[in-house]
């Protein structure tokens, strides 16, 4: 094969079509049967950089583009089985049924058998839609996102907490009468818990971020598949070559199967990559957020009354824990221009258009018995015939994304990606 891009190749379509049988003599008729052309299927190789991935080590060791077309007649038999034709019912047949296409005018404006090179630019745009979906939710500036919105939206004012010790050394110290619950106790209590629980949705979403830390994360994201159809009845009529009408009984011509010319397009798309992410989690401030977790944790569990809080130490948990947020935060999203990388990623696509006439079961003669010769009329042998063009595609990412590339990466980009031993491809 050439090494000129694109490299074409043409594939003969045949089906097999057996020999009948004359029933008279046992013999085989030769006049039909054998392999049935129905034409060359066009393969056109545009791209071709494909080699595979480690998923041991997670590597992106090669791979390419690739793009690849197909285009050209196809068949799907019908399948008939002890049938009676010739001139005199002689000849007794079980094989294959082929049919003809029969395009028309108003399909032939939905059908595109076009091959053209691979559109990079929606597969990039596709690329970075399903990144977006699928990259691991608690690194970088997504993580940053979920911790402030629930900074934001669970907790109360820093001067509410402030207040805690003091408001609890003030119900305390009335003895029974904090049980008022109503205007003291209960609006105290409300404050801690929203807090907890806010200390706690916090640790969690880090715990989950420092543990997948340095992993290789896989992920896989499919777009919806896109498919069209259009379609036009035609007048009725049997599949019967290459066997000729003569296999017919009087019934079949007088009643022939329905007949349907139709266009589909089918589109799939879809992506498949690995992360990596390294993050803020050794510093200070993240671990200490851990710990202030722990003590919402620990908090959350025991059944709180004045005495429990005014025993709990250190006070300055609740306090430490509002004001330590905001740098845990800040420090996830000034990271997330470098925090997460792919150790390799590819968006993928496949489209095939398929355009087809079908046909029915037609009614047939069978035969029960040679001798004496019993038949019955019996429908069977429904097919479709057409033309079918296919496109399949690869488009890789570079560690940051689809549609940017190497020259275009930061110096701290190209550092991260050389010590994960990410090279460039040449």
């Amino acid at each position: 094969m050439s090494t000129n891009i694109p490299r074409t190749q043409e594939t003969d379509n045949t089906v097999y079509c057996a020999h009948p049988v004359n029933i008279k003599t046992g013999k085989i008729d030769g006049r039909f049967g054998n392999d049935s052309s129905i034409g060359k299927t066009i393969s056109k190789l545009w791209r071709s950089e494909g080699h595979p991935v480690n998923r041991k080590t997670g590597k992106r060791e090669s791979g390419g583009p690739f793009h690849v077309t197909h285009t050209g007649p196809f068949i799907e038999p019908g399948v008939v089985n002890n049938v009676l034709g010739g001139n005199n019912l002689e000849l007794l047949y079980s094989g294959h049924i082929l049919c003809a296409h029969t395009p028309t005018a108003a399909m032939n404006a939905h059908y595109d058998g076009s091959t053209p090179d691979m559109d990079e630019k929606s597969l990039n745009a596709d690329g970075t839609t399903a990144i977006a979906r699928v990259a691991p939710t608690n690194p970088t500036a997504n993580l940053g996102t979920t911790l402030a919105e629930t900074f934001r939206e669970g907790v109360p004012s820093l001067p509410g907490i402030q207040s805690w010790q003091a408001r609890t050394r003030f119900l305390k110290s009335l003895g029974s009468e904090y049980l008022n619950y109503q205007f003291g106790w209960a609006p105290l209590k409300s404050e801690i818990n929203d807090v907890v629980n806010t200390a706690r949705h916090h640790r969690d979403i880090m715990q989950n971020y420092d543990h997948n830390e340095g992993n290789n994360i896989y992920r896989r994201f499919d777009f919806s598949p896109e498919i069209q159809e259009w379609g036009e009845d035609l007048s009725p009529s049997n599949a019967t070559a290459p066997l000729g009408t003569t296999y017919l009984n009087s019934g079949a011509v007088a009643n022939p199967a329905w007949r349907r010319v139709s266009v589909r397009t089918e589109r799939k798309r879809w992506f498949e990559g690995c992360f990596t992410y390294g993050g803020p989690s050794g510093t200070d401030s993240f671990r200490n957020s851990l710990r202030f977790g722990s003590d919402a944790d620990h908090l959350f569990g025991l059944d709180l009354t004045p005495d429990v809080l005014w025993e709990l130490t250190p006070w300055s948990w609740a306090v430490d824990w509002f004001t330590n947020s905001g740098d845990v935060i800040k420090n996830i999203t000034n990271f997330a221009t470098a925090g997460l990388v792919m150790r390799y990623g590819y968006m993928m696509s496949e489209t095939i258009n398929t355009y087809s006439t079908q046909y029915g079961d037609a009614l047939w003669r069978h035969c029960d018995s040679r001798v004496p010769l019993k038949t019955h009329g019996q429908r069977e042998g429904s097919c479709s015939a057409g033309y079918k063009t296919i496109r399949r595609s690869r488009c890789p990412a570079n560690p940051f994304g689809f549609g940017v590339g190497w020259e275009g990466l930061s110096p701290t980009q190209l550092a991260i990606t050389a010590a994960l031993g990410i090279t460039r491809l040449l």
